[in-house]
């Protein structure tokens, strides 16, 4: 997983969402100031972007990623709660949009369903529950 943009108060959102799956989600977490492309530079499952300047800007990234990484899943985080960027960024592919201020445990539900490897145990219902 990549986080773009971090700034101390995300990365250590996302280091505490995570830490509680660390059994489900095999992740290596890469905090990074720029998005770099390389031929060698292995595709990250799940890449966040902080949005830190303009929104509009970000959301211009997405098409390259999908380009290079088709299969990434990404996801926003920006100040910004507006209802049409966050639909700009779903109907360009983006796994979610995050509003700040953001609610830790929603941050970790979103993370966790991104990773396409996830095993999250769901509990079942007691057999005598289940009519027949």
């Amino acid at each position: 997983m990549w986080v773009i943009n971090s700034d101390a108060e995300t990365r250590q959102l996302v280091e505490d969402a995570l830490r509680q799956y660390r059994q489900y989600v095999r992740t290596c977490l890469i905090f990074t100031e720029g998005l770099g492309f390389s031929a060698a530079t292995p595709p990250p499952q799940v890449l966040l972007i902080n949005v830190t300047g303009a929104a509009q800007s970000s959301l211009a990234l997405l098409p390259n990623i999908r380009q290079r990484w088709p299969d990434v899943q990404v996801i926003f985080l920006s100040q910004s709660n507006d209802i049409h960027l966050w639909a700009d960024a779903i109907r360009e592919g983006a796994y979610d949009f995050l509003s700040k201020p953001i609610d830790p445990d929603q941050l970790k539900w979103v993370l966790i369903s991104a990773f396409p490897t996830a095993r999250i145990p769901v509990s079942k219902p007691a057999a005598s529950s289940l009519e027949v």
